[in-house]
């Protein structure tokens, strides 16, 4: 399988090895004079705009974390591209400037193989970013890192429910030992005046950080909410609610601030959030 070349490299971050180990390198020694604690969350919510909206706040939510052996990836499906609800890229590599970042194959593969939710298909990827954007964070704080990408279309909660059920059976107890971990990659509310998009942010962030995927999606939907990622974000609570029914610390919101605090447009603005979740 040819590995994933890069789509927005030197346009939502930059495009060379240096000045992108450069510019994480100051994020995360910035970041890393306050944050002095380690820390190790199962999963972990994170932002995927350009780098100079976004990339703080994915910062914040990943530093001093302890990043897993193999992550796997959950996106949503911003293009429309692919045949899938939850489509997997099964193999081979990812490409950014940092170099390749390895597919962990075998556990592609289990997910694919546990029935007929989770399927291979590469279209859906092909053009996405918000999986790419992430990728050099955790290629900084882990080098050898491994990946499962999977690129999600679906809002439905019994099908999300279904899902997450599936992760967790096949992560099994790696998800509670650190052996794995989540990575959701979710903008929050778009395109509307600030004072209303923090509201609608707050809003969905309550579902998220009480671990309640049923009321996330409906809030959502009810509230107009147009937090990308929920789909992704609901069934991560759905599986860490069949792996673990009652979590052993609180999800930790670790960072909220909008588009508007960069470019002075507090018209229409992008919120961005970062929450930790705990075995």
């Amino acid at each position: 399988m040819p590995d994933r070349k890069t789509v927005v490299a030197g346009r939502f971050y930059p495009g060379s090895h240096d000045e992108l180990q450069a510019l994480l390198q100051e994020l995360f020694t910035t970041l890393e004079q306050t944050e002095t604690e380690e820390d190790s969350p199962c999963a972990v919510m994170a932002p995927h705009a350009g780098y100079m909206f976004s990339a703080p706040v994915a910062a914040r939510a990943l530093v001093r974390t302890h990043v897993p052996e193999t992550v796997v990836v959950l996106c949503p499906n911003h293009t429309g591209l692919g045949r899938s609800r939850f489509g997997v890229w099964p193999a081979g590599a990812w490409e950014t400037p940092l170099g390749p970042v390895t597919v962990n194959e075998d556990l592609a593969g289990k997910l694919m193989a546990a029935g007929p939710t989770y399927v291979s298909d590469c279209l859906c990827h092909q053009n996405e970013h918000a999986i790419e954007v992430l990728l050099p964070f955790l290629q900084y704080l882990r080098p050898d890192v491994r990946i499962v990408p999977v690129c999600i279309a679906c809002q439905h909660s019994p099908t999300l429910r279904n899902a997450g059920e599936v992760l967790a059976e096949v992560l099994g107890d790696s998800l509670t030992t650190g052996a794995a971990g989540i990575l959701v990659s979710s903008d929050m509310n778009h395109y509307e005046k600030e004072s209303v998009a923090l509201k609608k942010d707050e809003r969905a962030l309550e579902c998220v950080l009480s671990e309640d995927p049923e009321g996330l999606i409906e809030r959502c939907a009810k509230e107009r909410i147009t937090m990308c990622g929920v789909g992704p974000m609901a069934l991560t609570l759905h599986c860490l609610k069949s792996l673990r029914p009652k979590p052993g610390r609180s999800a930790r919101l670790v960072g909220h601030t909008t588009s508007g605090v960069v470019n002075g447009d507090y018209a229409r603005v992008v919120g961005y959030a970062g929450v930790r979740f705990y075995a």
